[in-house]
């Protein structure tokens, strides 16, 4: 839908403004007194802009409980809603776990401040969530051992109901530490799960991987099966699905003070490899880390990483991996960005063409922006070398987060510090739209999408398979942090 030129007018007896195009037969309208003036103000720019253009689009208050809910997680809900996860501190002693179902009406579809997913003793943190067929999947750092930490699991359909044991399965209790874990539908209701296990070695801690089934029982050995143990440090695992019988496991691999790599392994559903053992996918000298994953779309991955140079000139890289295992674009990869300063907590989405786009705070200038770069199919870039700006605003712009938008259109949201100047913080969430060009659609320095007072935490985004983006923040306006929600 293309938005032209809008008029607004203001009703002082209904109360109520509208905003009228002259291009196209639409009218928008709704009562002035149901937003905060931030939020009025947001929703006119949108508007204005041409990104909103549905009665139901408003800030929305996922969880306003007492004393702080954070780190929210969404997926789709199949529907044109979403269901929104999140670590829970309501009772003042512990963290739990929550969730909430926006309809596609914007509205909170379960119980206010959400429904339990985890009540249990000590700590759940570390949330993770998937969609699963025809119901979600959450996994977690469990600390109710009290003597270590443990991997648990807990599905939820549509109406809130949680489907597995009161506050989850056991996916890994062995007596060592697990941690850092990340999840993978597995096209059939249940999922995949890895994380960092320390059982063989504290120093030197492996991978290891389970399946569930849609009932929650375990597919594979009970606490897990290694992925390929070494002397090393593995740690912040990903999982790809490969878009036929198997799925992609990608690592950060640490030996020593020296060598630090990313690794890559693709194994069938059954826990079984694929390739004979991982490659190397970064260069075998130097240290590597904070890995970055997409589809090929052809059955491949590509990924993207951080060099470090003495840690004040760090720099990013990219290479394509094809089915086989074999690497597409040179030994050692492709840059994305080698200016001045530090590159760091990229983000990249595929570019729909067997390429990525990549996104990531730069420091190339006296405060961090945001810049952006496009490599092509057969590792070209396809920007300005070194990227192109995407926000160069005033302070600090940090953690963006990118996704596909419509019609060749991507999507970034970020943590936006520009007004943050001496001893008060002002930060805020920001976002701008960029095509396969390298062109941004709206302001330069992006559209607000919260400039709430208090704090704001790092955005996360969702495209549903409807084409509806989403994106839920925490934020401490009125408490020690709430979650809320934008829907475009």
């Amino acid at each position: 839908m293309k938005i032209s030129r809008f008029h607004v007018k203001i009703n002082p007896k209904s109360k109520r403004y509208q905003m009228e195009n002259h291009s196209l037969p639409f009218m928008y309208s709704h009562p002035i007194d149901s937003y905060n003036n931030s939020t009025l103000h947001v929703l006119c720019v949108l508007l204005l802009l041409g990104i909103v253009h549905s009665a139901s689009a408003a800030e929305i208050a996922v969880s306003t409980a007492r004393d702080g809910q954070f780190m929210p997680r969404t997926v789709s809900d199949g529907r044109r809603g979403a269901i929104v996860a999140w670590e829970d501190y309501r009772t003042g002693k512990d963290w739990d776990i929550y969730a909430q179902r926006v309809n596609a009406a914007g509205k909170a579809a379960w119980k206010t401040d959400g429904v339990p997913i985890c009540l249990a003793e000590w700590n759940q943190r570390r949330l993770r969530m998937i969609r699963s067929v025809d119901q979600v999947i959450a996994v977690w750092n469990d600390r109710r051992d009290k003597s270590n930490w443990d991997i648990y699991a807990q599905a939820i359909d549509l109406s809130g109901k949680v489907l597995w044991q009161t506050d989850g399965v056991p996916v890994c209790t062995d007596a060592a530490d697990q941690s850092t874990q990340a999840i993978l539908s597995d096209g059939a209701g249940g999922a995949i799960f890895v994380w960092e296990d320390a059982r063989r070695s504290a120093e030197h801690q492996d991978l290891y991987i389970q399946r569930l089934d849609s009932n929650g029982q375990p597919m594979w050995k009970v606490d897990g099966i290694p992925v390929f143990p070494s002397d090393s440090l593995q740690s912040d695992p990903i999982l790809l699905a490969d878009g036929s019988d198997g799925f992609y496991l990608v690592w950060w691999d640490v030996i020593g003070y020296e060598s630090w790599h990313i690794m890559a392994f693709r194994l069938n559903m059954d826990g079984s490899p694929v390739w004979d053992a991982p490659i190397v996918v970064s260069p075998l000298k130097g240290m590597q880390g904070i890995p970055r994953v997409a589809s090929d779309h052809d059955g491949g991955l590509i990924i993207a990483w951080q060099i470090y140079e003495s840690f004040i000139n760090d720099n990013l890289y990219a290479q394509r991996i094809d089915p086989n295992g074999r690497k597409l674009w040179g030994d050692e990869g492709v840059k994305i960005c080698e200016a001045s300063g530090i590159q760091k907590n990229a983000s990249i989405t595929s570019d729909g063409n067997g390429g990525i786009i990549a996104v990531w705070s730069d420091e190339r200038d006296v405060y961090s922006d945001l810049y952006a770069q496009r490599v092509g199919a057969f590792g070209t870039v396809r920007w300005k070398e070194n990227g192109v700006p995407i926000c160069t605003a005033g302070g600090h712009q940090d953690r963006p987060f990118i996704v596909p938008s419509v019609d060749d259109q991507f999507f970034v949201a970020w943590l936006d510090y520009r007004e943050d100047y001496g001893d008060e913080s002002s930060d805020a969430i920001y976002a701008q739209q960029l095509n396969l060009d390298g062109k941004v659609a709206w302001n330069a320095d992006g559209v607000p999408i919260c400039t709430a007072p208090g704090e704001q935490y790092p955005p996360y985004v969702l495209r549903s398979e409807s084409g509806v983006l989403s994106v839920v923040w925490t934020d401490v306006r009125d408490d020690q942090g709430d979650v809320y929600m934008w829907r475009f």
